[in-house]
């Protein structure tokens, strides 16, 4: 009979969508859903803030750059880059421009075309003699020490899995960020009427207060609950940034279409040539040249200063180059995001974009990923993020937790039920 009406009272939860005991079954099985997920991306990315020093220092005797004599100068990206591909006879894409002068330079390569694969995609080359210190394959742990934060970014972003994984992470993030709203909203007080003629109530705040606390001497299950619910509280805006901002850098197929309905721009993408380029005119110093003095000229006229180049990307298939350089519109505290294509063939610039983006949803999409990044506010911010990420985990343990005290308390009903009848049984004989 109670097992009939239990079933009953359960079909009754899912059949009612707009009752809180729905949204409470919901946000139940979001979260058992989401836990892996959300502690694997919680813990990997309280290190990824700190991701290249921590790479760095797994072979610092490697790692550590030291000019041949006092005052030397390093070389700059193009020269290291040349020597690079001279020496592994490789073709580098994306060659960073921003040369550090304490350590090695990281730059990930491919097989030039027309030649064999490589065994590895990144090396890291000396800054002042550009020389191969080592090679590797991003993320291979097998190859030493050196991949393990590698491993470590595949394993939050669920590029160990492949395409699989990425988007599996990636729906993991989108049910995250609908169940954001549906955890905040579980954590409002219930209305309440007070009936005629009764004292008033206490205020609609005040019954919210407690949400917000962790209860002093509160030890167990009850601690459980108050680090859950006032965690998800105080942390509530940042938790949404990181779960919207997740879904934007493993599936943008979902993300691009919904910022585009609220206003998001096109992303520029430069047109397929016929046959691909292998080998352009414009080389990379003339590419630098040009694009910077372009820069500086819109610059002028759009009112911002230009700095040092960031970095100079490569597409063959359409035969332009991308130049990043730091401007006064860039937000990131390191490199720049201020980017301009260029004609790999004529050298004429192709498309300015803003480093924040042309409409007010480009400004927010761009700031949601420097968030997620911790592109921004330098160290106290990165330091941040590492222990958002440590609450994230901490709120996806204390969340499965609960369920199980839950669950167990459940379990335990019907037997609690039998012995209650068994007591009653001679109270009614006698």
């Amino acid at each position: 009979m109670r097992r009939r009406e239990a079933e009953s009272t359960w079909a009754a939860r899912l059949h009612a969508p707009l009752t809180r005991a729905f949204w409470v079954i919901a946000h139940r099985w979001a979260g058992l859903t989401l836990a892996l997920f959300l502690t694997i991306a919680g813990l990997t990315g309280a290190l990824l803030p700190f991701e290249e020093s921590l790479h760095y220092a797994t072979r610092p005797s490697l790692a550590r750059a030291v000019p041949p004599h006092p005052g030397d100068r390093p070389l700059d990206g193009i020269a290291i880059a040349e020597r690079v591909e001279r020496a592994t006879g490789g073709r580098i894409a994306y060659l960073p421009l921003d040369v550090p002068r304490d350590h090695v330079m990281r730059i990930f390569i491919a097989a030039a075309p027309g030649r064999p694969a490589l065994p590895y995609d990144v090396v890291w080359a000396d800054p002042y003699t550009g020389q191969v210190r080592l090679a590797f394959t991003w993320g291979g742990v097998r190859d030493g020490p050196e991949n393990i934060m590698p491993f470590l970014y595949q394993l939050h972003y669920g590029y160990v899995a492949g395409p699989w994984g990425m988007w599996a992470f990636g729906i993991a993030a989108l049910v995250w960020t609908i169940d954001c709203f549906v955890g905040f909203g579980l954590t409002l007080p219930i209305r309440q009427k007070a009936p005629r003629g009764a004292p008033a109530r206490s205020s609609w705040w005040r019954r919210w207060k407690p949400a917000w606390m962790v209860r002093r001497h509160a030890r167990g299950h009850k601690l459980h609950v108050d680090l859950h619910r006032a965690s998800g509280l105080w942390l509530w805006p940042l938790l949404l940034v990181f779960a919207w901002s997740g879904v934007a850098l493993t599936v943008p197929q979902i993300e691009h279409p919904v910022m585009r309905m609220f206003g998001a721009s096109e992303r520029y993408a430069p047109p397929p040539r016929a046959q691909p380029l292998a080998t352009p005119p414009i080389d990379r110093r003339q590419a630098v040249a040009l694009g910077l003095r372009e820069l500086r000229t819109i610059g002028a006229r759009r009112g911002f200063t230009v700095g040092e180049p960031a970095m100079l990307g490569y597409d063959g298939g359409s035969g332009t180059y991308a130049l990043y350089a730091r401007t006064s519109l860039d937000a990131m505290h390191e490199g720049g995001r201020t980017m301009l294509w260029i004609d790999a063939t004529s050298g004429h610039p192709l498309h300015w974009a803003d480093p924040v983006g042309e409409t007010r949803t480009d400004r927010v999409s761009t700031w949601l990923e420097m968030l997620h990044m911790a592109d921004v506010f330098g160290l106290p911010y990165r330091i941040f993020v590492s222990v958002l990420g440590l609450a994230v985990t901490m709120l996806s343990v204390t969340g499965v937790l609960i369920w199980l005290r839950k669950r167990s308390a459940r379990l335990a009903a019907p037997a609690r039920h039998r012995r209650r009848d068994t007591a009653k049984q001679p109270e009614m004989a006698a």
